[in-house]
């Protein structure tokens, strides 16, 4: 008989989201450059930088609403697929240096507990990283060995996490547990399918709606062992 599943995601729980938060952050910036030295159309920079200015925690949430306009503006003659594959590819690009760069992200006590966890248990990871730009996170974070199961996201695909997890369970089955990150459509999606799951919110950010949430280690331990 298999092990049960332990489904996680990355950002949040097994590496802090700075590299992530400050990787979209960048992204805006030098595509701005880019818009400014050929002169094309900045509305939808401007509009990106108003919301951050004057709703940051909105930003977090919707800032993927102007990447298509702003890929549109700078490579008209790619159709929107490979716009969308080009956009998160200069993303992943940046998030992969901020790593290497501060190996301080990676959240060590957490890693350590989870390869205890893998002598009763599979261990899943859900990501919208695509696999490409994961290979060397991965890499980065010293955790190539870690999971039993990766699903991630398609190079084409937007940040979905819906359909990165409809994805894994048809493969594999309903996981016994899913521990993510910030993200609140992973919950509704848990919700919505009778998936059991944790909000990991180890950087105090605000709860989530009808979540449960842990805050520490310890907490997450007493989570585990009451499965």
């Amino acid at each position: 008989m298999e092990k049960p599943i332990i489904a996680a995601s990355l950002k949040g729980l097994f590496i802090k989201s700075s590299p992530w938060i400050d990787a979209h952050i960048l992204w805006y910036e030098e595509r701005e450059k880019e818009i400014k030295t050929k002169k094309l159309d900045d509305s939808a920079i401007k509009e990106w930088r108003q919301l951050l200015n004057s709703d940051p925690k909105e930003e977090r949430k919707k800032y993927f609403r102007y990447v298509d306009r702003i890929m549109e503006v700078l490579y008209p003659n790619l159709p929107s697929d490979k716009r969308t594959e080009k956009a998160r590819e200069l993303f992943f690009n940046a998030t992969i240096e901020y790593i290497k760069q501060n190996p301080e992200v990676i959240n060590k006590d957490i890693i350590n507990y989870f390869q205890s966890l893998k002598k009763d248990y599979r261990l899943a990871l859900i990501t919208t990283n695509t696999s490409q730009a994961l290979t060397s996170i991965l890499k980065a974070s010293k955790l190539e060995k870690m999971f039993d199961i990766i699903e991630s996201s398609k190079p084409n695909e937007k940040d979905d996490k819906k359909a990165v997890i409809d994805r894994f369970i048809k493969k594999y089955g309903k996981p016994l547990i899913y521990i993510g990150g910030s993200k609140k459509e992973s919950y509704d999606y848990c919700k919505e399918n009778n998936i059991p799951c944790i909000f990991a919110n180890f950087e105090h950010e605000e709860e989530i709606k009808d979540t449960k949430s842990v805050h520490n280690l310890k907490e997450l331990k007493q989570k585990i062992n009451s499965l």
